[in-house]
Formats: C-alpha cells, structure tokens, sequence
C-alpha cells in the first residue's frame, strides 16, 4: 500500500513540475505581447497591429467607445487620434485556459488624443485584456480601458 502510495505521490509530482514551464512559456509570452503591444501603440506601428490583433479584435476606452481592429489600427497610427510618448503595462496577472487567456491590471499613460482640441489622457488606468493563441502564437482578442 505504501508502494502505491509513493508512487501517485510520485506521479502527481512530476505532473505538477512538467505542467509549470508550460504555464511560465504561456505567461512569459502574454508578458512579451502586452510590452509589445505597448510599444506598437507608442510607435504608431500599424504593421505589428495588424499582426497581432486578431480579426475580430475589440478596444473599449473609459467613455465606452469600442472601436474594431480597423479603427485600432487608424487611431494608434500617424493620422490618428492618439499620440502616445509612454504606455507601460503594470502589475498585470495572466489566467490561461489552453487556447485563450485574460490578463488584468494597469497601464502607466503618457499622451494626447486629438478631437476638436488636444485632451491630455496620461495618467494609470485599470486594463482588462484577452488573448487568444493561434499557429502563430499568441494575439490580442479584446481591451479593455477603465479609469
């Protein structure tokens, strides 16, 4: 019995320590994706947002504007509405579930948006976003802004 016993003991460890390095590749990825996705929107990189984003890619802002992955992509490039200098993702936790994956926290803002005259948005606002990992990896499926 006690053979038995040692042996699932045994098993159950080695399961746990092989599922772990799974969960860190996941977690460091969504990590590389967030601080790019950062950077993206810094830079005005159209390129990296279109890769990235996935097709039906949403983006809502603390007044409720949703904005598809097209309209990301206008508003975060050189004829856009938003200029960013800074956008730091912080204190984020990651939750994965095999092919999809949440992180929540907040984001450190240093930037304008344009309309009819230029808002100043820096400041820390809280940050929901969802992932979904395909052939290529991980995309961003969904963001969430609040204030």
């Amino acid at each position: 019995m006690k053979k038995i016993l040692v042996f699932l003991l045994v098993c159950f460890a080695m399961n746990q320590l092989s599922a772990a390095p799974l969960r860190d590749t996941n977690e460091e990825s969504l990590v590389k994706l967030m601080d790019s996705l950062s950077a993206a929107f810094v830079k005005q990189d159209k390129v990296w947002l279109n890769a990235n984003l996935t097709e039906d890619c949403s983006l809502s802002d603390p007044s409720g504007l949703t904005l598809a992955k097209a309209d990301i992509v206008k508003a975060f490039s050189p004829e856009g509405v938003y200029t960013l200098t800074k956008m730091k993702a912080v204190d984020m936790k990651y939750t994965v579930n095999d092919n999809e994956a949440s992180g929540a926290g907040s984001i450190e803002l240093e930037g304008a948006m344009s309309g009819q005259e230029m808002v100043d948005i820096s400041g820390t606002y809280g940050i929901q976003a969802s992932f979904k990992k395909t052939d290529s990896g991980w995309k961003v499926s969904s963001i969430k802004v609040s204030q």
